[in-house]
């Protein structure tokens, strides 16, 4: 049996009994304009926990894809595309005066 699973029913579990345990317990929430009566305590708490988890769910996706991407290994990996062009442009100039210049001197 994989052990998330495992770990999810346990904690379901839990969750469940902590409702059972505290569903007598009741609260008024008042939102300023409307005020909700009778509201269990673990049913305000759980919507507490449930907009955290929206909320800070957007940093984490946004945390992971920057994670994911892997830092260059030496200073070569790190040139852009255009720069590895550009630095093979020059190289073959360098090339072409250096044979030039050979071909010059044997003449």
């Amino acid at each position: 049996m994989p052990w998330r699973l495992v770990l999810f029913l346990i904690v379901l579990g839990l969750v469940v009994a902590f409702a059972g345990f505290n569903a007598g317990n009741v609260t008024d929430i008042s939102f300023g304009f409307h005020t909700v009566e009778a509201v269990p305590i673990f049913m305000s708490l759980f919507a507490a926990f449930f907009l955290g988890a929206l909320i800070v769910l957007p940093f984490t996706v946004f945390r992971r894809s920057k994670k994911s991407r892997k830092p260059p290994k030496d200073k070569q990996e790190k040139l852009t595309r255009a720069q590895k062009k550009e630095q093979r442009r020059m190289d073959k100039n360098k090339k072409q005066n250096a044979d030039a210049a050979a071909h010059t001197v044997s003449h």
